[in-house]
């Protein structure tokens, strides 16, 4: 587990996402010393339904101005 600080978050962020993506490490986000959060990477099974799956797919094929119309 890594641990770097909101700033390093700030200023680094893309380079954080891709070595969470390569590494597959979670990182605890510090402030002041002090753990404030985590990140870690997810996938689309993670909090995806099969319902929210289905309206995904149906608004690639008839776009989100037709699918709000039904």
């Amino acid at each position: 587990m890594r641990f770097i600080t909101v700033s390093d978050l700030s200023h680094g962020a893309t380079k954080i996402i891709s070595a969470l993506e390569s590494n597959r490490e979670e990182v605890v986000i510090t402030r002041k010393g002090k753990p404030v959060a985590l990140l870690r990477l997810i996938s689309d099974s993670d909090f995806g339904t099969k319902k929210t799956e289905k309206k995904g797919k149906e608004m690639k094929k008839h776009g989100k101005r037709n699918l709000q119309k039904r």
